[in-house]
């Protein structure tokens, strides 16, 4: 018996029980610490995607307007004039889950009134000054995170164009 005490007395580099604990302790954090960054990489990559989503949309709105205002656009029509940002247009801006619709984030389309200013415009081969029109045009895409705690405010993306008619 004195022999198998003496034996478990000795101490040849083998690992006692606080040892493997703090070895444990120090592998979890690692592991925890490490899942946390990934986590906070991939949703910031998720809001990345989403935000260069809507200034692709935002662009194409804008250039949609653009098309109209030189191709057949109506100064007449007062409702196209003053902008739907009452009533913007909803559009689905990142389909999480393909299975159901329950995750799906939509976001909100508008534009501003369409504001016609005026410039001199001097011809050159004529000499002569005149008037020229132009409309400025203002689209809002606004969306809110999935996780955004504090509903507060979405977050927005506006694009600013100018454009003039093909008759002037």
């Amino acid at each position: 018996m004195n022999a198998f005490k003496r034996k478990w007395q000795q101490d040849k580099g083998s690992i006692d029980l606080i040892q493997l604990f703090a070895g444990l302790l120090i592998i979890s954090i690692a592991a925890v610490g490490t899942f946390q960054a990934l986590f906070y990489g991939y949703e910031q990559l998720d809001f990345q995607m989403r935000y260069r989503k809507a200034i692709s949309m935002a662009r194409s709105y804008t250039e949609y307007w653009q098309g109209r205002i030189h191709t057949d656009f109506n100064t007449d029509d007062r409702r196209m004039m003053i902008g739907n940002l009452r009533d913007p247009e909803v559009f689905l801006l990142d389909e999480r889950d393909p299975t159901t619709d329950f995750d799906d984030i939509f976001c909100e389309v508008a534009y501003g009134e369409i504001v016609p200013r005026s410039f001199d415009a001097l011809d050159v081969r004529q000499g002569e000054g005149g008037i020229s029109e132009y409309y400025l045009i203002e689209v809002r895409v606004s969306w809110y995170e999935p996780n955004d705690r504090t509903r507060v405010s979405p977050h927005q993306v506006a694009f600013h164009a100018a454009m003039v008619q093909a008759a002037l």
